[in-house]
């Protein structure tokens, strides 16, 4: 089986990244890297750096939006894990075989490769498996996420 490298992100859901983001800098810590609007208008990112690793939270912008009926159905909190993967194709064709839910593959070109696996499959979180692009993929996360701009 294809191994994970590494755990690339948390992202949490909230009713406001403005109410929610002092208190998450203040008391955790964590430092702004960059706010970034979905560009079907459906929510907006903001990245942090939390120690070395990289939070996201994400507000929904519409009613239809995923992250909206996400915090209406199951209150603020972590809606998705990205996880990095060398060969994205070979992890999701193992995880397939292995009777997992697979959806969402994109590629943002020359940046990254994802997919999302249902939480079905993942022990009730949905995971978000990611093939960083050869020029992004050794950066450190922080970087890697400002070089992207958000990916």
């Amino acid at each position: 089986m294809t191994h994970i490298k590494r755990i690339d992100h948390i992202a949490i859901a909230v009713k406001s990244i403005d109410a929610s983001r002092p208190l998450f800098e203040k008391m955790y810590g964590a430092r702004f890297l960059l706010i970034k609007d979905n560009p079907a208008g459906q929510y907006k990112a903001a990245f942090f750096q939390l120690g070395e690793d990289i939070v996201t939270m994400l507000e929904g912008t519409a009613p239809e939006s995923f992250v909206t009926k996400h915090v209406q159905q199951r209150g603020e909190g972590i809606q998705h894990m990205g996880i990095e993967v060398d060969d994205l194709d070979t992890f999701l064709s193992e995880v397939e075989g292995l009777g997992g839910r697979v959806s969402n593959r994109i590629e943002l070109a020359g940046i990254r490769k994802e997919a999302l696996i249902s939480p079905k499959s993942a022990f009730g979180i949905i995971l978000q498996p990611i093939e960083w692009a050869s020029d992004l993929k050794n950066l450190p996360p922080a970087e890697r996420f400002l070089k992207a701009g958000g990916g």
